[in-house]
C-alpha cells in the first residue's frame, strides 16, 4: 500500500460504504428481483468474498492511520467490527451480529476521520501591514526583524532591500526554522517583491509558533514607490 493511499482519507470509508452495499445491497437487489419475478443465482462464496475483502480494507486503511496519528481506538473498533464481519461470513451465523459488524466498522471510520481532521493544519489568516506602517515602526524601538523572503539575486538586485533586513528564501524555511527561532516571540514582518512569497512564509513561521508575524502588503515593489530608504548590498543571514 503506497503512502498517499493510507493518507487518503476517503478511502476508509468508501471501502466501508462498499462493504455495506455488498452486503445489504446484493441483497435488497436480489429481494427486488425476486417480487418482479426474476431469480438470479449469486455465488454466495463470491458475494461473502467481496464484503470481506472491502471490510478487510477498510480495517487496514483505518488501521494504518491510527498508527499515524497514535490513536488506539480508531484500530479497535475497525478491528472488532472486521472480526464479527468475517465470523458472520465464514463461521456460525447469528442473526443481527453482521449488523453489529458494520455498525462497528462505520464508528470506527467516523473515529478516523475525525482523528484525521484534527491532525490538519489550521489554516491561519495572513496579518498584513502597509509600507508607511512599517516606515514608522522601524523608527522606534523596539523595531520589528523584517525577513525578506526573497531569493539572494533578488535580495541584492534593482529593488534592493529594506535596510537591516534579513535574507531568508522562501524555499529555505523549512530548513532553518532553528536558526530563526530566537526571534519567535518579536514581531516579524516579512517582505517580498509583490506579497505572495510573504503571505505563503507567513503560514510558515506561523505553524512553527511564530507569535506575530506581518506581511508586508505590496512587497519592495509597493516600497519602492512610495519611495522609501533601500539597501543594495546583501545584509547578513540572521542569527
Amino acid at each position: 500500500m503506497s503512502r498517499d493511499l493510507a493518507k487518503s482519507s476517503w478511502l476508509p470509508g468508501v471501502a466501508t460504504a462498499l462493504a455495506i452495499i455488498s452486503c445489504y445491497g446484493t441483497g435488497l437487489l436480489l429481494g427486488v428481483l425476486s417480487l418482479l419475478g426474476v431469480s438470479v443465482a449469486v455465488n454466495e462464496r463470491a458475494w461473502a468474498g467481496a464484503i470481506s475483502v472491502f471490510a478487510a480494507l477498510a480495517a487496514v486503511l483505518i488501521g494504518v492511520s491510527s498508527w499515524r496519528h497514535r490513536i488506539v481506538h480508531p484500530a479497535v473498533f475497525a478491528i472488532v467490527g472486521l472480526v464479527l464481519i468475517l465470523w458472520t461470513m465464514y463461521g456460525a451465523y447469528a442473526s443481527g451480529v453482521d449488523l453489529l459488524g458494520f455498525g462497528f466498522l462505520i464508528v470506527a471510520t467516523i473515529l478516523d476521520w475525525r482523528a484525521r481532521a484534527a491532525s490538519r493544519p489550521v489554516a491561519s489568516e495572513v496579518s498584513w501591514i502597509e509600507v508607511s506602517e512599517l516606515a514608522d515602526r522601524l523608527k522606534r524601538k523596539p523595531s520589528p526583524v523584517v525577513f525578506d523572503v526573497r531569493g539572494a539575486e533578488e535580495f541584492a538586485g534593482e529593488l534592493g532591500h529594506i535596510p537591516a533586513a534579513l535574507n531568508l528564501p522562501v524555499g529555505e524555511l523549512g530548513s532553518r526554522l532553528s536558526e530563526i527561532n530566537p526571534h519567535k516571540d518579536e514581531a516579524v514582518i516579512l517582505v517580498c517583491r509583490t506579497d505572495k512569497r510573504s503571505a505563503k512564509a507567513a503560514t510558515v513561521l506561523q505553524a512553527a509558533g511564530f507569535r506575530d508575524v506581518q506581511v508586508l502588503r505590496g512587497g519592495m515593489e509597493q516600497w519602492s514607490r512610495s519611495n522609501l530608504p533601500i539597501e543594495e548590498r546583501p545584509a547578513a543571514r540572521p542569527t
